[in-house]
């Protein structure tokens, strides 16, 4: 009866969450750094408490942290440092949240005291069955758990007390992400190295669904691309599944996140399309969430941040504001309100809705005088042309090797011919028939030669262009790399700098961290431009106190 209680109540949230979407839906969020008391940043996935959205549990490559308050403190709930162990998923019971299971590289963990204490519950035979990268739990019966391993998938409806081995998924494919229909669980989705299963028994029988990879040919590269959905067939080499979801008002609807996208299907499997991608920066997915408090919207975790793909319009959208990690390696939920989690290898960071100064009566005017109170700080195309430099990346070394290049063809091959040689000869003289002596001659031989010959046709074209493009590919990646990183810790320090302004803090260690993030951005933005940032602050300040 419990459970049928929770899931009902997990199902209801998901139906009425329009009261919560409001700012999910419209991207007014605002991320914020949660990471104080977590020593090892380099964060790989994050998981929620589905009864306390206070509680939260984030993984590193060999610690578990989990926070009681929802960021403000952390403290270590299981590690593996100095063991070679490594921590590759979480995941919450969701129906008694006091259990918790964790991943590892050396089997699965389980915790009945929200994580207080652990039992391995899990060692598959050899270090491939061993190693746990995936794991869900059955919505409506707790002790049905599924694990993906590095060599296939393995499930109990024990809790753990005796595993089975899925027998006809490949027995040498990691399983990297495991799906469990919300109104049929007995419909699992597993993503493998060798394609995309599915099975409608419990894990019984599997059917390949898709290759394990997608035609290049049927995802969309250009941000420009339109959005309308292209049709995917599933037999040709491309692109590598890294991430399922299953839309929770429709089971029919499932997202692939892809190396090269997402793609979608309306039929349980049976056939695919790609999502448009307008908007999307980067199309490597590593993640793919769905909030219960928007049921438009599919978060996307990648290399270049996080973005929200809307359902009805097709347009990705950036979440950019205040998140200064680029780098996003999972994403969470709660259930209860429109809060994002995010693990990323430079912290863990947590949404919360825009601040609206309805006070103000002149906001155009007051927003013109907050600003102005920067004008002394470079503008953010100066701090951008000041990057480009440092890296190297400025559009004019293109043009430098083309024409580099093409001059090439008016210097001639120089061939520089030398040769030497000696020559002795030696023959009996005779006369009137009696040997009289030998006629010996030497002699030395020299040569020199001098050529020039000249390509004319590299006038038009040469074999160096072939490589100038792809060095020049490589160089506008690094480039937009660069722009896009110093761009985004520009704006989060002028953020933070607008609302110190504009909210003072009342304590004064909030005061502290703030000043000290400020000045974590500013030495971010000095590697980033050969410290030409703290240069021009420091010149515009002397001028400003010499008036």
């Amino acid at each position: 009866m419990r459970s049928t209680q929770k899931l009902t109540f997990f199902l209801i949230i998901f139906f009425l969450s329009p009261v919560f979407s409001i700012n999910a839906a419209s991207g007014d969020m605002i991320w914020q750094d949660v990471s104080r008391g977590i020593k090892d940043l380099n964060l790989q996935v994050v998981a929620v408490n589905p009864d306390n959205p206070e509680i939260v549990y984030a993984g590193s490559v060999n610690t578990i942290y989990k926070t009681k308050d929802g960021g403000e403190n952390w403290e270590e709930a299981l590690s593996f440092k100095g063991t070679g162990n490594t921590v590759n998923a979480i995941a919450v019971n969701p129906l008694n949240s006091k259990i918790i299971f964790a991943g590892t590289r050396e089997g699965l963990y389980k915790s009945i005291n929200h994580g207080t204490g652990w039992t391995r519950i899990f060692t598959g035979v050899g270090e491939l069955n061993t190693a746990v990268l995936s794991l869900a739990v059955n919505p409506v019966n707790a002790e049905n758990i599924f694990i993906g391993t590095k060599a296939g998938l393995f499930w109990t409806d024990t809790g753990g007390g005796t595993w089975r081995k899925a027998q006809n998924l490949p027995n040498d494919a990691a399983v990297s992400s495991i799906a469990i229909d919300f109104f049929r669980p007995e419909i699992i989705y597993a993503v493998t190295a060798k394609g995309f299963f599915k099975s409608i028994n419990g894990a019984i029988d599997w059917k390949r669904m898709l290759e394990s990879s997608i035609p290049e040919k049927f995802i969309i590269e250009d941000d420009s691309a339109s959005n309308q959905e292209e049709s995917v067939g599933i037999n040709e080499a491309g692109t590598e599944i890294k991430s399922i979801v299953i839309n929770p008002k429709d089971a029919g609807l499932l997202y692939l996140g892809t190396s090269k996208g997402m793609l979608i299907s309306r039929d349980a499997g049976m056939t695919w399309k790609a999502a448009g991608s307008a908007g999307l920066i980067s199309r490597d997915i590593r993640h793919l969430l769905i909030s219960p408090a928007d049921r438009d919207g599919v978060y996307a975790a990648t290399g270049r941040g996080v973005f929200r793909y809307s359902v009805e319009s097709g347009n990705w959208k950036e979440l950019y504001k205040g998140l200064t990690a680029v780098d996003i390696r999972f994403l969470a939920a709660q259930n209860n309100s429109a809060a994002l989690w995010a693990a990323a290898g430079k912290g863990v960071f947590k949404t919360s809705a825009a601040v609206q100064d309805a006070a103000s009566s002149d906001s155009g005017k007051k927003s013109r005088e907050i600003l102005s109170a920067f004008a002394d700080e470079p503008a953010i195309e100066e701090v951008q042309k000041a990057a480009i430099r440092y890296a190297e990346v400025h559009p004019e070394k293109i043009e430098t090797w083309r024409k580099a290049a093409q001059k090439k063809a008016w210097l001639p091959h120089m061939t520089l011919g030398y040769t030497k040689g000696r020559d002795w000869q030696s023959s009996n003289v005779y006369s009137s028939g009696a040997y009289v002596g030998d006629d010996i001659t030497w002699g030395k031989d020299y040569d020199w030669s001098i050529a020039f010959t000249w390509e004319l046709g590299e006038l038009l074209w040469n074999n160096d262009q072939t490589s100038i493009d792809t060095r020049s590919r490589l160089m506008v990646q690094l480039r937009d790399d660069v722009l896009n990183e110093v761009t985004r810790l520009y704006f989060e320090r002028r953020r933070l700098q607008i609302e110190m302004l504009l909210s003072p803090p009342d304590e004064r260690k909030d005061g502290i961290e703030k000043e000290l993030r400020v000045q974590e951005l500013t030495a971010d933005i000095d590697a980033l431009t050969d410290f030409y940032f703290s240069k021009k602050l420091k010149n515009k300040g002397q001028v400003a106190s010499s008036k």
